[in-house]
């Protein structure tokens, strides 16, 4: 098979990288088409002989900008014979959804969202999901979550969807450096350093993580917070960590290219998020052993996490109390978080591995007979 993966980013995403690797040593031809000029993911995807391109746009116009990208999928499709097309995120599965329409190639709508549109203030992104599900043949779904979400919020028909958790070949990620682990350890020295990793944007729910740690320290726990990621709410969480004197403990540090330092330096993940799909943070501080404390009946969590038995799971609605009582206990040495460290790396690799995934991929790329 003529396998395209359709996606709009340039940076390096396992879960995205894992499958294509795979399906090219399986025999099938795969390309990547991205919206963005190459990079780290085109790099690493074509050292084992997948095809990379990138079709480059600005969005000055949002008509011309989805339908040249339109014109151009179908070009790429029939230039390079596609038979399957992997749509991946929202931008890119508006446009392959009208696509499939003017092509024999089968077309799977990845989407990597559950209710994150309908939480949100951005109108455009609900209609864009309207739209996409009701036109779109076949859709990939990450989790139970998402694929209730769709089904009994959004009332797409549950033939049309495939459940397919994220596959990894945990192989790909890069191994910690002793000397940038230690380095970092030393800067942020403390007795209990946490880590999140996510878009700053308000269903990550940084603000009522922050007010938590303000509480914790004003009664002298000497704790530290490190934030990997960047969003609209970067003023907001600025402003808070200055307004209350967080300058040293408190640390939003943007992007980072060695996210596993900083996994490997920290005592654990933190992540109050209240909308995931299947999140690859949490699954990347279980490979270093390091467990997590996560939200109720969010994203995929609920389906390798055991609350008090490999990772912490709270209440969704309400998390603030909560959340402040677990990390005072372990703070407090009270709670072995190592050891569930340890159970929670043994539970995502048994889950999320590519060998164990990709067989469920075989009834959607073996099925398809394309004539010339």
């Amino acid at each position: 098979m003529n396998i395209l993966f359709y996606y709009t980013s340039k940076e390096q995403a396992v879960s995205l990288s894992s499958l294509m690797i795979a399906f090219q040593k399986q025999g099938h031809q795969v390309s990547l088409l991205t919206h963005s000029e190459e990079g780290a993911l085109h790099e690493q995807v074509r050292k084992f002989g997948v095809k990379t391109s990138s079709y480059v746009l600005n969005k000055n116009s949002s008509f011309l900008f989805y339908f040249k990208h339109f014109l151009f999928l179908l070009s790429f499709i029939k230039k390079n014979k596609c038979q399957i097309v992997y749509s991946h995120i929202q931008q890119a599965n508006i446009i392959a959804c009208f696509a499939q329409y003017f092509t024999s190639a089968k077309v799977i709508l990845c989407r990597h969202h559950s209710d994150y549109a309908y939480k949100g203030k951005n109108n455009n992104q609900k209609l864009f999901d309207k739209i996409i599900n009701f036109i779109g043949k076949e859709f990939v779904v990450p989790s139970k979550k998402v694929f209730d979400q769709m089904v009994n919020v959004e009332g797409v028909r549950n033939k049309k969807i495939h459940l397919i958790p994220y596959a990894y070949n945990f192989e790909e990620y890069s191994k910690p450096e002793a000397f940038k682990v230690n380095q970092i350890r030393e800067q942020y020295k403390c007795s209990l350093l946490l880590l999140t990793i996510a878009r700053l944007i308000p269903e990550k729910r940084h603000y009522l993580q922050f007010e938590v740690i303000n509480n914790l320290i004003k009664r002298k726990h000497d704790i530290k917070l490190i934030v990997l990621g960047d969003g609209i709410e970067r003023t907001r969480l600025e402003n808070y960590i200055k307004e209350n004197a967080l300058e040293n403990s408190i640390y939003l540090l943007g992007h980072k290219s060695n996210i596993m330092d900083y996994i490997a330096a920290s005592d654990m993940s933190v992540l109050i998020s209240e909308s995931e799909a299947s999140n690859s943070a949490i699954k990347e501080s279980a490979l270093q052993k390091k467990t997590a404390i996560v939200c109720n009946d969010v994203g995929d969590f609920n389906e390798y996490i055991q609350n008090n038995v490999n990772g912490f799971i709270i209440n969704k609605e309400y998390p603030e109390n909560e959340l402040e009582k677990l990390l005072e206990d372990i703070y407090n040495k009270k709670i072995n978080i190592v050891d569930k460290g340890e159970k929670l790396y043994q539970a995502v690799f048994e889950m999320f591995s590519i060998d164990n995934i990709i067989k469920k991929y075989d009834s959607i790329n073996g099925r398809l007979v394309i004539s010339d």
